[in-house]
């Protein structure tokens, strides 16, 4: 395997062969790496809108990456490569299509089995996605196995005295599952059980809804102090 950080950030981009997210305002480019026969992927802020890259792009990058250490060799994450300054880092390469592009009644049981076993496992390590509801964020592969990308949102277990960290992070524990029946519902809600519409019909968390005011809040902030206005 090509050891990834060997090779000068430059000569990475030069080596893209497709472009999943062109960088723009708050986005940053996500391109396709083939080197060498190997396949990654880079995720780079390095031409987001210059005040949001400059101030905040670095704090979604270590978020990000300190979530993707934590959860190294978990199978359904892919592994990071390297981090190549504060704006860009590589990641593996996932064979596979976004939840929000495979067809309706196409998946079984099986697979949402396996995507709560993903997340029993990134939970087990002390960490919650958090962004589950965009369905872009889940890669099928051919074989069905889920593949969870995208950690910039993602929250990390307190330590054991902070109490109320911990409720909450219980609670978007809670709210990653609950992503996984709103997508069987989406892509099969042939399969949804009585239990399954049961806990679809609960209210939201205290901790969800605010984590989704807050997440709206912020991403207008920073959309419209650190990004040019498009007409």
């Amino acid at each position: 395997m090509i050891d990834w950080q060997s090779i000068d950030l430059d000569v990475i981009r030069q080596h893209a062969t497709a472009t999943h997210r062109k960088a723009h305002g708050s986005r940053p480019d996500v391109l396709q790496i083939r080197y060498e026969g190997d396949e990654a992927v880079l995720k780079d802020y390095t031409y987001s809108d210059t005040w949001f890259r400059r101030l905040i792009a670095p704090l979604l990058v270590l978020r990000e990456v300190r979530a993707l250490k934590q959860l190294n060799g978990v199978t359904g994450v892919p592994q990071l490569y390297f981090v190549y300054n504060r704006y860009a880092f590589l990641v593996e390469s996932v064979n596979g299509v976004a939840a929000s592009q495979v067809q309706k009644n196409t998946l079984d049981n099986e697979f949402f089995e396996r995507m709560k076993k993903v997340l029993d496992n990134i939970h087990e390590k002390g960490v919650t996605h958090c962004d589950l509801r965009s369905a872009g964020n889940t890669l099928i592969t051919p074989d069905h196995q889920p593949w969870l990308v995208d950690f910039v949102a993602s929250i990390h277990q307190s330590s054991r005295w902070n109490f109320v960290g911990r409720w909450i992070f219980d609670q978007f524990v809670e709210a990653d599952y609950g992503a996984v029946l709103k997508l069987k519902k989406r892509l099969a809600p042939d399969l949804l059980t009585d239990d399954d519409i049961d806990k679809m019909e609960h209210p939201r968390s205290i901790a969800e809804k605010i984590g989704r005011k807050a997440g709206r809040s912020v991403r207008y902030i920073t959309r419209n102090l650190f990004t040019k206005k498009t007409k």
